[in-house]
């Protein structure tokens, strides 16, 4: 696998379960607007319903036991969707990936079978920069503990990237080279004075 970066705009999200697991990853895929997402679960308090269903035209939520679906059931609800989560126990998590597999569907799952080819990692996002850890379902916890140091250092360094960023822009409209360009912006921001006296410039013209 590689961490790919996905604009779900146009896809159909289809989640099962809507415990503390599913909950997350729901948070995380509405951040990414998708066309669509559904939600299948037999425990969904009802006021949770009215406040996604009322704030977000793109939110479906279906009370139903996965345990009383079939096979041809599952079959017929994963085919109408691009991608599938399945937070529920083992057992059903199996039964849906197998199907999704087959169905050649984005498939992730709770309880990582080895022939999932969809996760969703622990991540971060300041100023429109994506930070992204996962460690195989091994330590979550490390995952979380990384993300949270990355988040703060990129809070706390929020100057520093303003200031690449003007002078990239700078730099690409007037040298042509990337090698030349990389020489230079690793030469300025070794220079602690010229870095000051930037971002002193940038605060006084903001």
């Amino acid at each position: 696998m590689i961490p790919i970066f996905v604009n779900l705009e146009k896809f159909k999200v289809c989640i099962f379960g809507f415990g503390d697991v599913g909950k997350r990853r729901f948070n995380k895929l509405l951040n990414a607007n998708p066309y669509k997402i559904t939600i299948y679960s037999k425990d969904i308090d009802q006021e949770e319903i009215n406040k996604y269903e009322n704030n977000y035209r793109n939110v479906e939520f279906i009370t139903c036991d996965i345990n009383n679906l079939s096979n041809d059931d599952l079959k017929n609800i994963i085919q109408k969707y691009d991608f599938i989560i399945s937070a529920i126990d083992e057992k059903n998590n199996k039964r849906i990936v197998h199907i999704s597999k087959k169905l050649n569907k984005f498939i992730s799952s709770s309880t990582f079978e080895k022939n999932i080819n969809l996760i969703i990692p622990a991540y971060c996002n300041v100023d429109d920069i994506y930070f992204t850890v996962y460690t195989q379902g091994k330590s979550p916890l490390i995952a979380k503990n990384i993300r949270k140091l990355v988040e703060n250092y990129l809070k706390n360094h929020e100057y520093d990237i303003d200031a690449q960023n003007s002078i990239r822009d700078f730099l690409k409209n007037n040298i042509s080279s990337q090698k030349d360009r990389k020489r230079i912006l690793e030469k300025i921001f070794k220079n602690k004075d010229f870095k000051r006296e930037f971002l002193e410039l940038v605060d006084k013209y903001k």
